[in-house]
C-alpha cells in the first residue's frame, strides 16, 4: 500500500507540474546564464563556506592551546580572535553578495 501512495504522489506532482513546465517561454541564452550562475554560485558559496569554517576552527583550536599554556592572555587572545572571526566571516558574505548580484542584477547579458 505504501509503494502505491509513493508512486501516485509522484505521478500527481509529474502530472501537475507538467502543464507549467510544456507552456514556459524558453529562452536558451536565459536558462543557460542562470543554469551556469547557479552552478557558479553553489560551487563558489561552499567553498567559501567551507573555507571559512575551516579557517575558524583552526583559529578557535589556537586560541584554545594558547589559553591552556598561559591563562593570563586569553583577554588579549579572544580580542584578537574576535577580530580574526570576523575577518573571515566578512569573505563569505562577500560570496554571498556577490552571488545575489548575480542572480538578480544579471549584469553578464544585455
Amino acid at each position: 500500500m505504501r509503494k502505491f501512495f509513493v508512486i501516485l504522489m509522484v505521478a500527481l506532482v509529474v502530472v501537475l507540474t507538467a502543464s507549467a513546465v510544456f507552456a514556459a517561454d524558453s529562452d536558451p541564452a536565459k536558462l543557460n546564464y542562470y543554469g551556469y550562475a547557479t552552478a557558479g554560485a553553489l560551487i563558489g558559496l561552499g567553498a567559501a563556506a567551507g573555507g571559512g569554517g575551516a579557517g575558524m576552527g583552526q583559529g578557535l583550536r589556537g586560541i584554545l592551546e594558547g589559553s591552556a599554556r598561559n591563562p593570563g592572555v586569553t583577554g588579549k587572545l579572544m580580542t584578537l580572535f574576535i577580530v580574526g572571526l570576523a575577518l573571515i566571516e566578512s569573505l563569505v558574505i562577500y560570496v554571498l553578495v556577490f552571488v545575489l548580484i548575480t542572480f538578480y542584477a544579471n549584469p553578464f547579458v544585455k
